[in-house]
C-alpha cells in the first residue's frame, strides 16, 4: 500500500513538473504574430510585452509586465479558466468573478452606492442644468438586472437597492426630472427584458423604458404593434459570459424593432480620430463577432449624430451603452439626436455639440456605471 501511495505521489509530481515545462513551451510556440492581439471573448487588446530597461527592472515594472503578458497569453487560457470556473460551480459557488447565476440567468453583482461619490455626479448635473434654464433636462437611471431580480439572491446577500439609488438621485437633483422605470421593469420581470449572458437590457426591456420616458417627455409613445420585430441573432453571448465562460446558460436572442413608418436616417460618427457616415441605426457587421451588442449604433465613441427626417424637437443625450438599444425608439419623435459619451471626451463636450442647437437634454446611465464612474463630472469642463 505504501509503495502504491509513493508511486502515486511520484506520478503526480512528474505530471505537474511536465506541465510546468510544457505550458511555457506551448505558449511560445503558439504566440500570435501581432504584438497586441485582440481577444474577441474579452473585447479587449491583450497585454503588450513590456519594454526591457534598467528603470523598469529597478521599479519591478518589468517583472510585473512579463507576468501580465504571460497571464494573457498562456496556452489554452480560456479552457483553463472554464475548467476552474466549472469546478467552483460544482462546489456550489454561485458567484463567479462578480457574476451571480441562477435560473438560467447571469446577473452582475452591485453592492450599493456611496452617497458622497454619487453626490458629486449629481452636483455636476445640477450645475449643468442651471447653466441652461431654457432646456428641459431628464435623467433616466436604468436599472440593471439586479435591480429587477434581487429576489433571486440568497436572503442577506450584500447587494444594493437600485430603487433607493433612484430615490436618492431624485431628492438631490434640481431642475432635472428623474425617470424611474424600475416599477415597469418589475411588472414585466417574467418577460425577456434583460439578456441572460450580458449586462445590458434586451431590446424589449429598452422599449419598456422608452415607453415610460416618452410619456414623461411629452411624446406619444409608439405602441408595440407598430413595430416589425427582426430576430437578428440567436447566438449572442455577452459580457457576463466572458467573465464566467459558463456554456450551460442559454445564448441570447437579439432583436431589432423596425417602426413601420420610419424614415431614412443619416448617422455621423466621430470616434475621436475619424468621421464616418452611415444610413442605418444598426451596424450588422457586429452580428458576425462576439460583441453583437455593438450592432446597436456601433461601438462606444465620443460622438454620434442622428438626422431622422422627422418633424420634431432636437435632443442631446449623454449616455453609457445602455442608451444604444433605447435611442432607436426616440428617432420616431426627434428630428435630430446627438449622442455624447463623456468617457471618451476629455476636453469639454462643447467641442462636439453646441447647446443652442438642442431643445432638450437627456441623461441615460445604468445604475452601476453611474455610481462607479466620475466621467459625468466632465460636464462642466471647457
Amino acid at each position: 500500500m505504501k509503495k502504491k501511495t509513493k508511486a502515486y505521489k511520484i506520478i503526480t509530481v512528474a505530471l505537474f513538473a511536465a506541465m510546468l515545462v510544457a505550458l511555457p513551451v506551448l505558449t511560445f510556440i503558439n504566440l500570435p504574430s501581432e504584438p497586441a492581439p485582440f481577444s474577441e471573448n474579452e473585447n479587449r487588446l491583450l497585454t503588450v510585452f513590456p519594454t526591457v530597461s534598467f528603470e523598469n527592472f529597478r521599479n519591478e515594472k518589468l517583472m510585473q509586465g512579463i507576468e501580465n503578458w504571460f497571464s494573457d497569453r498562456f496556452f489554452g487560457r480560456e479552457q483553463w479558466i472554464k475548467l476552474r470556473n466549472a469546478s467552483e460551480r460544482l462546489s456550489g459557488k454561485t458567484d463567479i468573478n462578480g457574476v451571480f447565476t441562477r435560473n438560467d440567468r447571469m446577473i452582475e453583482i452591485w453592492s450599493g452606492f456611496n452617497e458622497e461619490y454619487v453626490g458629486k455626479n449629481l452636483k455636476a448635473m445640477n450645475s449643468f442644468a442651471q447653466k441652461y434654464p431654457d432646456k428641459s433636462v431628464y435623467f433616466l437611471l436604468a436599472p440593471t438586472a439586479q435591480g429587477v431580480y434581487s429576489d433571486l439572491f440568497p436572503t442577506g446577500a450584500p447587494i444594493g437597492s437600485q430603487s433607493a439609488l433612484v430615490d436618492y438621485c431624485r431628492e438631490n437633483l434640481t431642475d432635472i426630472q428623474t425617470i424611474n422605470v424600475i416599477p415597469t421593469m418589475k411588472m414585466h420581470a417574467d418577460e425577456y427584458i434583460y439578456y441572460r449572458t450580458d449586462h445590458h437590457w434586451s431590446t424589449y426591456g429598452a422599449y419598456l423604458a422608452y415607453y415610460d420616458a416618452a410619456k414623461i417627455m411629452g411624446f406619444k409613445p409608439c405602441e408595440l404593434g407598430e413595430f416589425d420585430i427582426e430576430h437578428a441573432s440567436d447566438s449572442f453571448r455577452g459580457t457576463l459570459y466572458s467573465k464566467t465562460l459558463d456554456d450551460s446558460i442559454t445564448p441570447d436572442i437579439m432583436d431589432y424593432y423596425h417602426h413601420r413608418n420610419s424614415k431614412s436616417v443619416e448617422l455621423t460618427v466621430n470616434n475621436g480620430k475619424n468621421i464616418s457616415r452611415y444610413d442605418s441605426l444598426y451596424f450588422r457587421e457586429y452580428l458576425d463577432v462576439k460583441d453583437k451588442y455593438s450592432s446597436f449604433l456601433g461601438p462606444n465613441v465620443p460622438y454620434i449624430d442622428i438626422q431622422t427626417g422627422v418633424d420634431g424637437p432636437s435632443m442631446l443625450i449623454f449616455k453609457d451603452s445602455y442608451a444604444h438599444a433605447l435611442i432607436p425608439f426616440l428617432t420616431s419623435h426627434c428630428s435630430r439626436i446627438t449622442v455624447l459619451d463623456l468617457r471618451y471626451i476629455n476636453n469639454g463636450f462643447s467641442s462636439y455639440a453646441k447647446m443652442n442647437e438642442y431643445d432638450s437634454v437627456m441623461f441615460i446611465y445604468n445604475a452601476i456605471t453611474f455610481t462607479e464612474s466620475k466621467d459625468i463630472r466632465k460636464l462642466n469642463m471647457g
